[in-house]
């Protein structure tokens, strides 16, 4: 049974938008886009681990939860966790080309990519390490003890790996069947799934950095304003009495201004005024402002000109 699916990460939207919005010129620009390319990469990896096991039968009556945050001494952000009978399962995906090193003295994971780059990241293991403390202290405030396992899963065969001697396992996508069923003890349920799986539902916590420009230290100036068309990836489609017009492609949509007020949360800001939102939308009318604003019933605070609209609720 799948609880939580998987969704790309608010990051990754936000980086999209960011990118999407960010002259090619600007300083960041290329650091940015790297970034983003590494962030969908690893979201790639953990949706393709998800379909590997919603098609495993053993999973059948068992929990899965993608992109889980819990409070707890340790920082989490657990890419999988799985609730299974007597047990619960943690799984790290990376998604890495070229060949990977992992180093056991100190730990470290050595990358070496096709083109011959040598990069050099935390070993895996210990965020899974922290993963697993954190999740027992996360438990045993709840008064729940129950075995916890964690492993480091490659999702794709384009890989070469060579590992020193490790704690945790380090398993491709296709190996998951034999190592859940070594953890998986049907007969020995001591604590109902279904109780354990409300409780992470009642604590998942959302952490993002939003917004960004303020998180990477940019000039919301440096943005391109204006409503994006889709069909043909120009700025400034122009408002029209139903929907939006491109002027370049001749495209029309009837909603594209939700996903530039999106952009504007994830970039600038969690409320917008009227004049905020002219500036940003490049429209001209301050009563066409006030009903695009309006419709979308957005929480309000204020009145008049000094009214601003919440936008984290899109």
């Amino acid at each position: 049974m799948l609880v939580k699916p998987f969704a790309p990460s608010p990051l990754t939207k936000g980086l999209q938008a960011l990118v999407t919005r960010l002259q090619p010129t600007h300083p960041q620009y290329q650091s940015l886009q790297q970034e983003l390319k590494i962030k969908e990469a690893g979201d790639f990896g953990e949706q393709y681990v998800m379909k590997e096991l919603q098609q495993i039968a053993l999973l059948n009556d068992c929990y899965i939860f993608h992109n889980v945050i819990l409070p707890s001494v340790f920082p989490m952000q657990i890419d999988i966790l799985l609730i299974v009978p007597n047990a619960i399962i943690l799984l790290e995906i990376k998604n890495i080309r070229g060949t990977v090193h992992f180093k056991g003295d100190p730990r470290q994971l050595i990358r070496t990519s096709e083109s011959g780059e040598v990069h050099v990241f935390t070993h895996p293991e210990i965020q899974l390490e922290q993963y697993i403390q954190g999740m027992k202290h996360f438990l045993h405030t709840q008064h729940i003890s129950i075995p916890i396992y964690g492993a480091v899963v490659f999702p794709f065969n384009n890989v070469n790996i060579h590992r020193e001697d490790g704690r945790l396992p380090i398993l491709m996508a296709k190996e998951l069947p034999i190592f859940l069923h070594q953890h998986i003890e049907k007969n020995k349920e001591t604590i109902t799934m279904t109780a354990i799986k409300n409780l992470i539902l009642s604590h998942l916590r959302d952490r993002t950095p939003f917004p960004l420009c303020q998180y990477y230290q940019i000039d919301d100036s440096a943005l391109r304003r204006g409503v994006y068309c889709e069909n043909c990836a120009e700025f400034g489609m122009e408002k029209l009495k139903i929907g939006w017009h491109c002027q370049m492609c001749q495209h029309r949509c009837r909603d594209a201004h939700i996903q530039a007020l999106k952009d504007y949360y994830m970039l600038i800001g969690e409320t917008i005024t009227n004049r905020e939102c002219r500036d940003f939308l490049m429209i001209g009318s301050e009563h066409i402002a006030k009903r695009i604003l309006q419709k979308l019933q957005l929480p309000r605070s204020g009145s008049n000109k000094y009214s601003s609209y919440k936008l984290s609720g899109l």
